[in-house]
């Protein structure tokens, strides 16, 4: 009785073990899924210092289109326009890693190995891994990132992130589609917009 009660015991735990998810291991399964299916469309809201708004991404790879009231973003692999409404402005820029991620929160999701070290939160989510990704560099504009993944679907839900000066960005994540062989153009349409001025910082 007593070896079969031991080894229910060595089974049950056993079993925890290879259920136990690691942070990496988590991201991986979501960013995994997600670049299996070559393209996500998004739906999101963005809260911060400045109040809330909503938009919607469309991402392929480093790839992406956002849209808000504010403004509209594109970014082809090298090049990132940002639209303003109010000034009539684009602005064309060779961005930076940190530009980038400013722009799209998936971003982070394509060098969490390298740049940053991950753990899981000490906040609690019954449906979510909390998934925290602190930076390696000691001079990055980025304190931390909260990253929630759904247990169930291992898709992105929310990303939390917190700079230097202690400014904090929520990004609810709405709605995630993804996507096969999808067409997106990921360049501004700079000559459809004819009442906007380009300005060429690169």
């Amino acid at each position: 009785m007593k070896k079969i009660v031991a080894l229910l015991v060595a089974f049950v735990t056993m079993s925890c073990v290879c259920l136990a998810q690691t942070p990496v291991e988590v991201l991986d399964k979501a960013v995994n899924k997600i670049n299996a299916a070559g393209s996500i469309d998004c739906k999101f809201s963005l809260t911060g210092d400045n109040g809330s708004v909503n938009g919607s991404l469309a991402a392929q790879g480093r790839k992406f289109r956002m849209t808000t009231p504010l403004g509209s973003s594109w970014y082809d692999g090298a090049n990132l326009w940002s639209s303003n409404p109010k000034t009539k402005e684009i602005t064309l820029v060779n961005p930076s890693e940190n530009e980038v991620r400013e722009a799209n929160p998936f971003s982070y999701l394509t060098s969490y190995k390298s740049e940053f070290r991950l753990f899981f939160s000490k906040r609690k989510d019954s449906s979510c891994y909390l998934v925290l990704l602190n930076p390696k560099a000691r001079n990055s504009d980025i304190k931390a990132v909260e990253v929630a993944v759904n247990k169930k679907t291992f898709l992105p839900e929310r990303f939390i992130i917190r700079d230097r000066n202690d400014n904090v960005t929520t990004v609810n994540v709405q709605s995630l589609s993804l996507k096969k062989n999808a067409s997106e153009s990921f360049k501004c349409p700079v000559g459809s917009m004819a009442d906007y001025e380009l300005v060429d910082l690169r």
